[in-house]
C-alpha cells in the first residue's frame, strides 16, 4: 500500500504550517511518517512547498497544475494518480496522533469487500482525510474537480464507499486546526510518553 500525507492546506486558523509545527518534540509530519513508514510500501506528501520536506524519505509532489489550490480532494487526486495503482492510504497533516494499526484495518477491508474507499466513522461524523482509498478512482477524483465540486464528501457519494464505525475512543483521526488544539495536542503526547503510549525514535526527532 501507498500512505498519501496531505501538507498542502493554508492552515489559515492555525496561522503556520500545521505539519512543521511541533508535538512531543517532533514535527507533525514526522510523526505521521514514523508510524506510517512500516505499513507502506511507498509514502508521498502531497505540499505546497516541497523544500520543507526535503529530510522526509518520501516522493515530494505539488498539487496537479490544473486543480493546485483546490483543497484535500486536489490533493487526493494528485496523490492517487502517482500511485497509480492498489490501495492507498490518505492521511491529513495535522492528524498527530494517526494510527498505522487503523489504517491497516481501513486498508484490509477496502480490499476484503471489494471497496473503492473505506472511511472511518464516529458519532455521526465521518473522517475522510484519515481513510483508504483505491488509485483506481483517481479519474472519478478528476471528474469531481472538473465539475466544479470541492468535496471529499462529493466524491465519496460517487464512487463505491464503506463507513467503518469506531465504536471506542481514539485520537487516531483528531486533528489540530487551532492554536486552542495544538496546546491539546502537546498536552496529549505528553500524557501518552509520561505513561508509555507513544514512543519516538525516528531520525528527525530534533527537527
Amino acid at each position: 500500500m501507498v500512505t498519501i500525507i496531505l501538507a498542502g492546506g493554508k492552515s489559515s486558523r492555525m496561522g503556520q504550517n500545521k505539519a512543521l509545527m511541533k508535538v512531543g518534540g517532533t514535527r507533525v509530519i514526522d510523526r505521521i511518517a514514523f508510524e506510517m513508514r512500516p505499513i507502506s510500501e511507498k509514502l508521498i506528501v502531497i505540499a505546497n512547498h516541497p523544500g520543507s520536506y526535503k529530510t522526509l524519505d518520501a516522493l515530494i509532489l505539488e498539487d496537479d497544475l490544473e486543480f493546485k489550490g483546490q483543497g484535500p480532494l486536489a490533493g487526493i487526486y494528485t496523490g492517487l494518480k502517482a500511485a497509480e495503482s492498489g490501495p492507498c492510504l490518505i492521511v491529513a497533516c495535522d492528524m498527530p496522533f494517526a494510527s498505522a494499526e487503523l489504517g491497516v484495518k481501513l486498508i484490509t477491508l477496502l480490499q476484503k469487500n471489494g471497496r473503492e474507499a473505506v472511511i472511518p466513522a464516529q458519532d455521526g461524523q465521518i473522517h475522510p482525510l484519515f481513510g483508504a482509498y483505491h488509485a483506481k478512482i483517481a479519474d472519478a477524483v478528476k471528474r469531481t474537480l472538473r465539475d466544479g465540486k470541492r468535496s471529499v464528501k462529493a466524491l465519496l457519494d460517487q464512487v463505491n464507499t464503506e463507513f467503518f464505525e469506531i465504536e471506542k475512543e481514539t485520537d487516531a483521526f483528531w486533528n489540530m486546526n487551532t492554536r486552542d488544539d495544538y496546546i491539546a495536542a502537546v498536552k496529549k503526547a505528553e500524557g501518552r510518553e509520561k505513561h508509555g503510549m507513544y514512543h519516538y525514535e525516528g531520525s528527525n526527532k530534533n527537527r
